[in-house]
C-alpha cells in the first residue's frame, strides 16, 4: 500500500470534495452576479427604474465569490508565494518550510474561523436592509470559508508527510503538485 494510505486518500478527498464546491460557487455566484447586474442595467436604462434588492443580493454573491476564490487559491497553494527561500533550500528543507508554513496558516485561520463565528453570534440581530438577510449569514460564510482553509493547510501537511509529495516552487513545471 502507498505511504499514508486511508489518510492520505482521505485528505485527497476531502481537497477534491473542496476543490469542486469551490468551483461550483464561483460558477452559480459569478452568474448570478452577471445576471443581476445586467438586469439592474437594463432596467436602468430602458426603464428608468431598479430592483431594490439588488444592493443587497450584490453584495452576498460578490463576498460568497470572493471567498470561494480565496479557498480554492488556498487549497491549490496559490495564495502567499516564499518562492526565493524555496528556491534556496534542498528538497528536504522545502519539505520543511512548507510544512510550517501550513502549521502557521492551520492555526491562524483557524483563530479567524473562531473570531468569525463570535461576530456571526452577535450580528444575528442585524439584518440587511431590503431583503432583511441576517448579517450572520455573512460572518457564517467567512467561518465556514476560514475553516475550510484551515483544514487543506491540514491536508497539505498530510499529504507533505505520509505522501511524501515534494514540494514544487514553479507550479508552471509540468506535473506540478500543489502544497
Amino acid at each position: 500500500m502507498r505511504p499514508g494510505g486511508r489518510l492520505l486518500r482521505a485528505a485527497h478527498g476531502f481537497e477534491a470534495a473542496v476543490e469542486a464546491s469551490c468551483k461550483a460557487v464561483l460558477l452559480v455566484t459569478g452568474l448570478g452576479l452577471l445576471a443581476l447586474l445586467t438586469t439592474v442595467v437594463v432596467m436602468r436604462y430602458l426603464f428608468e427604474a431598479g430592483l431594490t434588492f439588488a444592493p443587497d443580493l450584490s453584495e452576498l454573491l460578490f463576498a460568497l465569490f470572493v471567498l470561494a476564490g480565496v479557498v480554492l487559491a488556498a487549497r491549490r497553494g496559490a495564495h502567499v508565494a516564499t518562492q526565493v527561500l524555496m528556491n534556496a533550500l534542498p528538497e528536504r528543507g522545502r519539505t520543511v518550510l512548507a510544512v510550517v508554513i501550513h502549521l502557521v496558516t492551520a492555526g491562524v485561520y483557524a483563530l479567524l474561523a473562531r473570531y468569525g463565528f463570535e461576530n456571526a453570534v452577535i450580528a444575528h440581530a442585524q439584518t440587511t436592509p431590503v431583503l432583511h438577510i441576517p448579517w450572520s449569514v455573512g460572518y457564517g460564510a467567512l467561518t465556514f470559508a476560514l475553516a475550510l482553509v484551515s483544514l487543506c493547510s491540514v491536508t497539505a501537511i498530510i499529504r507533505l508527510i505520509a505522501g511524501r509529495e515534494r514540494v514544487v516552487v514553479d507550479l508552471a513545471e509540468p506535473g506540478a503538485a500543489t502544497t
